[in-house]
């Protein structure tokens, strides 16, 4: 199954983005993350991306291929750990099925257009 790395880093910059852009540091407590990541979840859900997006985190950070640092939205030098801690705990704060283990169905990441993922994530169905 393939999933929108666009998609992918557009919520993950609801985090990521909107922390940075009032802070000048990774926080102490990955709780500080907590409100962005509620709006992550409301506006995927909105959107009808929540369960594609779980699959796609726990692809990112499964995937030792995947450079994660080049998903910390840019506006503050983010390691690759940095990265995954967020995602780990995005995973877990959302009680995404299977934590922050590798999905349990294959999955590959890749670029999309918003237009392109619409029209791809509508031949996909659904998740139960």
């Amino acid at each position: 199954m393939k999933i929108s790395t666009t998609m992918l880093d557009y919520n993950l910059g609801q985090i990521t983005l909107t922390y940075f852009a009032e802070h000048n540091e990774m926080p102490e407590d990955l709780s500080d993350f907590d409100s962005y990541i509620e709006t992550m979840r409301h506006d995927a859900q909105a959107a009808g991306d929540l369960p594609w997006l779980l699959l796609g985190l726990q692809q990112l950070i499964n995937d030792p291929e995947i450079d994660l640092a080049a998903h910390g939205g840019g506006v503050f030098p983010l390691s690759a750990d940095d990265v995954r801690d967020i995602i780990i705990h995005a995973l877990y704060k959302l009680n995404a099925p299977g934590g922050a283990a590798a999905p349990l169905i294959p999955v590959t990441l890749a670029y999309m257009t918003g237009e392109d993922w619409k029209a791809h994530r509508a031949t996909l169905g659904t998740l139960a």
